[in-house]
């Protein structure tokens, strides 16, 4: 059986990344870290992403053990060194927000935002920018599709190689489109009450279970074990 956490310990699980960036973790302690943050892609049935992640975490530990550490060129260790050390201390708010994106819908994030109580000047705008992207998106598809279906710009180095086409084919009837998808997203949100005070009913049903409550324990161990001076 498949679970997935509740938006609310998904959004736990970013902030702590955060924290986590801030401060030096031992090497076990970082460990423990990345397999708490990689165990609901298994329960998810995320499988090919949890993999990825590790191969990319190990790779970055091999990579800090022989490659670094035995290069002469200080420019080459500068880019390797970016990219072992400063990739892998953002690598748990990759995996918490990749995982956050593929398991939560729109309106699991705008019922979990009413439950904590987010006030409606913060929670029209992120109702709007979360599905502006995604329509902008399909709006961009359907005009480039229009485009081949012309024979214009039908890769992209024609793009790059006719400017001016590009600019009138492509980018201004997307901006031009972009401000009425955002009036019209608006108006959407406003339709649906969410500018209305008082308790508002959501046909997205939100309960904390068990499974919620263990990881959010599990989330503030590192935090825990760090801050007790416990360095395995």
């Amino acid at each position: 059986m498949k679970r997935v956490l509740d938006p609310r310990v998904k959004l736990l699980l970013l902030i702590l990344a955060a924290v986590y960036i801030s401060i030096q973790l031992s090497f076990p302690i970082e460990l423990i870290l990345v397999f708490i943050y990689i165990g609901p892609y298994f329960l998810a049935g995320l499988y090919s992403l949890a993999i990825m992640f590790l191969l990319i975490y190990f790779s970055q530990l091999l990579l800090s053990q022989f490659l670094v550490s035995h290069m002469n060129h200080a420019f080459v260790t500068y880019i390797l060194s970016f990219l072992v050390f400063g990739l892998r201390s953002l690598l748990p708010s990759m995996i918490a927000g990749t995982y956050s994106i593929k398991t939560t819908t729109v309106s699991e994030w705008i019922a979990a935002f009413k439950k904590l109580y987010f006030p409606n000047w913060l929670l029209i705008p992120l109702a709007v920018i979360a599905r502006f992207f995604p329509t902008i998106r399909e709006d961009y598809q359907r005009i480039r599709q229009a485009m081949a279906f012309r024979g214009v710009g039908t890769n992209l180095w024609d793009l790059v190689k006719h400017p001016i086409q590009t600019l009138e084919y492509l980018l201004i009837p997307l901006l031009m489109n972009a401000t009425q998808v955002a009036e019209d997203l608006t108006i959407s949100s406003l339709t649906k009450g969410l500018s209305l005070s008082g308790k508002h009913t959501s046909i997205v049903p939100l309960k904390l279970t068990l499974y919620d409550w263990l990881y959010v324990v599990l989330a503030f161990i590192p935090l825990v074990l760090h801050l007790g001076g416990v360095y395995l």
